[in-house]
């Protein structure tokens, strides 16, 4: 018979050289560990792993001259109407005085802040840089609702040379639509909209900024046009934990998105199996199932805000496809997340496990070596087992939803 540490073996040695969810560095030390046979270090990795995704911030510097649409542009991208509870504040005039931070509603740990423009009476180009602390920020986005000023490419120069990335946003699309319509005989959209982003490139380039990636934009429609590529090259630009606190946190707004969203807490159910198979492995009656539970509703939940199953998403979303919030519910099967409770939790446990299993698991637990290795395994993959099939809910629900949202919206353009 194999003891626990051939059994943990066993369950470890499926994993090739690049583990989903762990940066390089974090990857290399669990790899180290494993191959020494140290599977309490490389639980340790894993734990401090989860910790690190927990209490990574990520800050976003907005920036762009006064009616461009940046207040627009930030509540937007934090799926906020201008209406909101702490929406920015919009107007034709200046409102942004000083850095103003604008944490996300549901993942306060992404900050939005609106930047003053550069190049003003009050911040002058040439000590923009200094007086706005531009090294604190981890990428920049710069808007301008016509053609991008001088100060502009000198701000996107200076960000270059601090090796930070920054991208350039045409606000306002749908007015240059609207207007290109009503001028043409043969307007084309796709044909204005590629005349727009080379014109805006082009000024770029001239101005001496290598590469330019422009993405255009609008507040009103802002599933359309260029937002889903942005949104993805963002996430795609930054290190691993950055990378899926971004994705958790960006709207709801296409199909494509969705997906990623999915794909990226995929990539972290391991890790929770992981604990919950460490968990099992501590021959103690009953604190497998009790963890389990913990581990299962702590997920879930993050699952549905990520999502958007959420009370005040849900209102916020229906004030902006004019729609009732019964009209969204209608198509949610799964629980929202204040619905997700540890009887939820343990009640897909036991539909996972079998009551007959989990009462062969609690006397397993106990046998030294053997039954520690065996309910370790098991507990791995049940805990897999029910996030896996949790998350495809609430992903299947958020397709629902965003096809419901969006229903009718052709006909009404």
């Amino acid at each position: 018979m194999k003891d626990s540490k051939t059994h943990w073996a066993d369950l470890f040695s499926k994993w090739g050289r690049k583990l989903p969810g762990l940066s390089e560095q974090e990857t290399e030390k669990f790899q180290m560990a494993i191959k020494d046979g140290n599977f309490s270090k490389a639980i340790s990795v894993v734990k401090k792993s989860d910790e690190l995704l927990r209490n990574t911030k990520l800050n976003i510097a907005i920036t762009g001259d006064t009616g461009s649409g940046k207040s627009s542009f930030i509540n937007a991208i934090r799926s906020l109407n201008d209406s909101d509870s702490g929406a920015a504040e919009t107007g034709p005039t200046e409102t942004t005085k000083r850095p103003t931070a604008y944490p996300h509603p549901i993942h306060p740990n992404v900050i939005v802040w609106d930047l003053p423009g550069i190049g003003t009476k009050n911040y002058p180009t040439e000590t923009y840089v200094e007086e706005m602390s531009l090294d604190q920020y981890d990428f920049f986005i710069i808007i301008a609702a016509g053609r991008f000023t001088e100060a502009d490419n000198h701000l996107a120069k200076e960000i270059k040379k601090m090796g930070k990335k920054f991208y350039f946003v045409r606000s306002k699309v749908d007015v240059d639509l609207d207007n290109e319509r009503r001028r043409s005989h043969d307007f084309k959209e796709e044909k204005t909209l590629h005349m727009i982003r080379s014109d805006c490139i082009k000024q770029l380039q001239e101005a001496d900024i290598i590469s330019p990636q422009v993405f255009l934009v609008s507040r009103w429609d802002f599933e359309k046009y260029d937002s889903p590529q942005l949104q993805e090259t963002l996430a795609n630009e930054l290190d691993t934990h950055r990378r899926h606190v971004l994705i958790c946190a960006l709207p709801r707004t296409s199909e494509k998105i969705l997906k990623e969203k999915q794909k990226a807490l995929q990539e972290q159910i391991w890790k929770q199996a992981l604990k919950s198979c460490a968990l099992a492995a501590v021959p103690l009656p009953f604190l497998s199932v009790k963890c389990d539970v913990n581990i299962l509703v702590e997920n879930m939940r993050e699952y549905c805000k990520s999502f958007g199953l959420v009370d005040d998403s849900l209102q916020s979303l229906a004030k902006q496809v004019k729609k009732s919030v019964a009209e969204l519910k209608s198509v949610i099967k799964s629980p929202l997340a204040k619905d997700i409770t540890k009887e939820e939790a343990l009640k897909r446990l036991r539909e996972a496990t079998g009551e007959h299993m989990m009462t062969v698991k609690y006397f397993i637990s106990v046998v030294p070596l053997i039954g520690t290795g065996i309910a370790a395994e098991k507990s791995y993959s049940v805990t897999f087992e029910v996030l896996h099939a949790f998350l495809d809910e609430v992903s299947e629900d958020a397709q629902r939803i965003l096809k419901k949202a969006l229903e009718g919206a052709e006909n009404n353009q």
